[in-house]
Formats: structure tokens, sequence, C-alpha cells
């Protein structure tokens, strides 16, 4: 590596340090390394540049991804667990004998990847493109969105989606709510599908005055409300 490169990079990672200590959005970039890297958890990460690397037998867990670039890169007998992608272009990526559980996909582009063996348990896929991917079997546990949902929310939930908008703990990543005032539909939909709307504010009110832990994906909802519903 030339000392330009070395000299821009460091330059990078003190900029990135600089961001995450402001608490900050810090987009990580990696290029081109052979090594297998071991994977995250409990991490939001936004507009990823990844390119050319090596995840096979990682674990990814509690994740949730938004815009960005991970492709041509090898997922072989990874494990990706409770995790988000959000409009990531995903194209051109191996996921030979992956394991998927408990994700959503949204946006997503699998252009060109290959899903060999791979285990797909309890993921949604929401206005994904899958041109030229191969051996991707979807089964029952394989979920499809494709159409905007039509439903109305009552007062009462706009009112406490509202709230819990303001909550970093709860909607500092954007899960259930793109603005104070507008709502993700799409994934509220899947929660109306195994709740009742009754049940789902019952429990958001509790979570704004009772809740302490920080929700980074769409899994962390279903499972707090499957756990105070003893489902």
């Amino acid at each position: 590596m030339s000392k330009a490169k070395s000299k821009r990079k460091a330059l990078q990672k003190i900029k990135r340090s600089k961001k995450k200590a402001q608490d900050k959005l810090a987009p990580f970039s990696l290029s081109n390394f052979t090594k297998p890297l071991k994977g995250i958890s409990h991490k939001y990460e936004y507009k990823v540049n990844i390119h050319h690397c090596v995840f096979s037998n990682a674990y990814f867990y509690t994740v949730r991804y938004r815009s960005g670039h991970i492709t041509h890169s090898s997922f072989k007998k990874a494990n990706i667990h409770n995790s988000d992608f959000i409009c990531v272009n995903l194209k051109h990526n191996i996921f030979n004998a992956t394991t998927l559980k408990d994700c959503i996909f949204f946006g997503c582009n699998f252009e060109g990847c290959n899903f060999k063996n791979s285990k797909i348990d309890n993921v949604y896929f929401i206005q994904c493109k899958f041109v030229d991917t191969k051996n991707f079997c979807p089964n029952d546990s394989s979920y499809f969105i494709n159409k905007y949902p039509l439903i109305n929310l009552s007062s009462e939930l706009k009112a406490t989606l509202h709230q819990m908008s303001a909550v970093s703990k709860l909607e500092k990543y954007k899960i259930l709510t793109i603005t104070s005032k507008k709502y993700n539909l799409w994934t509220l939909s899947i929660l109306l599908h195994k709740f009742t709307e009754k049940e789902i504010v019952v429990f958001f009110k509790k979570l704004l005055f009772s809740n302490k832990t920080q929700f980074y994906t769409m899994h962390d909802y279903i499972f707090a409300l499957q756990n105070y519903y003893k489902r």
C-alpha cells in the first residue's frame, strides 16, 4: 500500500472515530479484504460500502443496515439472525449454506446471488429484486410483500407512535416511524398481522414509560410483544 493511500485510510479512520464519539452516523467502507470477517451484533450501520469481502461462518445478530452496498462477497455458512436490510444493494453475493432467520429485507437487490443450500426461516422480503438469482428456494417461512399495505391506523395508535418517535431507545433507527407524523405502514402491517391493534397500543404505551432497551430491528418489537403476551 502506498504512503498516500495509508495516510488517507488513517485519516478516514480518525474521522470515523470522531463521528462515533459524537454519536453521529459514520459510514463503513471495506473492499478486497480476503481474510474472514467475524460479523457484528447490536449495531446500526448506515450507508455501508462493502465489496469483495469474506464473511464465511460469520455471525450477524440484531443488526440494522440502512442504504449502501454489500456486493460480491461470500456469506458461506454464515448465520444472519434478527437483522434488517433496508434498501441495501446485495448484488452477486454468495449465500451458500447461509442461515437467514427472523430477518427483513426491504427494497434490496439480490441480482446474481447464489442461495445454494441456504436455510430461510421467518424472513420477509419486501419489494426486493431477484434477477438472475440462483438456487433461491422460498418455503413456508418466506414471506413476500410487494403491494403497499392499505391500512387505517386508529388515532390512539397514531398518537402513541408520535410519542415513540421522540424516544431514542425505541425509534432512533426509524423502525415503525419515518417522521413524527409519518408511519411505516410496511412494518406496521406485519405487526398488525400478528397482534391486534389494541394489544399493540397497550404494549407500546408500556414501553414509553418502562423500556430501557435499545430497539434495533423489526423483530426486536415482535419478540418483545410475544414475550409480553406469552406467545
